[in-house]
């Protein structure tokens, strides 16, 4: 996406303060993202805690065009809004949230809309307020699409909202790539290839998240639920091996 040259979508008006600094896995991942002044769609995966949120809000100050940020939960759209607000010099008015609970509209030509995927690829009947919410989402050209969690995209109901949403450039942050389905090359064919990934070892050598111990604890099964889950379903031998006590 040649977003310098970009005439027909408007500016947003937005940078990093001056008092937020990014660490060096950061810049990295970012410039696996931007190259020749053009952004890259793409997935960047960062261990938890490792700063995926100042990573997409650095991105979105790079690209200076209108973003819609898509979460897992209410609770996230809020966070993401604070995150915003406190890392750049953005407006309070042009951040605006797509809720259950709030509907709004960012002022001027150029904002930042923060809502739920579920909220975006409902299917069923909307409010008259959802639905001009939903009207403007779809009517117009995003610069800038942020997936967090992009890992659940894939799923059915997740889909849809990219044949919704029109835009250039498309960023998915996640921990992890796993999935229950195993079908995390869809999320390749939907958003992008993998720009960048680093072990959570690396960082937490440098530092920069607290250091982990993982055990690994065996669970026996009996007799009858070994039969089974030998004899079942891929899928549902995850739902046996998660029910064993």
């Amino acid at each position: 996406y040649d977003f310098r040259n970009d005439k027909l979508n408007p500016d947003l008006d937005i940078d990093l303060k001056p008092i937020t600094h990014i660490r060096p896995y950061q810049e990295k991942s970012l410039a696996k993202m931007f190259g020749n002044s053009r952004a890259r769609s793409g997935i960047i995966v960062l261990p938890c805690g490792a700063g995926k949120t100042l990573v997409g809000i650095t991105a979105a100050c790079t690209i200076k065009k209108s973003c819609l940020v898509l979460c897992t939960s209410s609770v996230s759209v809020m966070q993401w809004r604070q995150q915003f607000l406190q890392w750049s010099n953005v407006q309070d008015s042009q951040v605006s949230v797509f809720t259950a609970d709030e509907k709004q509209k960012f002022s001027g030509a150029a904002g930042i809309v923060v809502s739920t995927y579920s909220m975006v690829a409902n299917t069923g009947k909307r409010s008259h307020t959802s639905q001009k919410m939903m009207n403007f989402l779809e009517s117009r050209e995003w610069g800038f699409i942020l997936l967090d969690e992009v890992h659940v995209v894939p799923a059915s109901m997740f889909r849809r909202v990219l044949t919704k949403i029109k835009a250039h450039a498309k960023l998915g942050l996640t921990a992890t790539l796993v999935r229950e389905d195993n079908r995390e090359d869809d999320v390749f064919s939907l958003i992008g290839p993998k720009r960048y990934d680093t072990p959570w070892k690396d960082i937490e050598s440098q530092g920069y998240i607290a250091p982990a111990d993982c055990v690994e604890v065996r669970v026996g099964l009996s007799d009858s639920d070994r039969m089974a889950y030998a004899t079942s379903e891929p899928d549902e031998r995850y739902r046996f091996a998660s029910c064993a006590t």
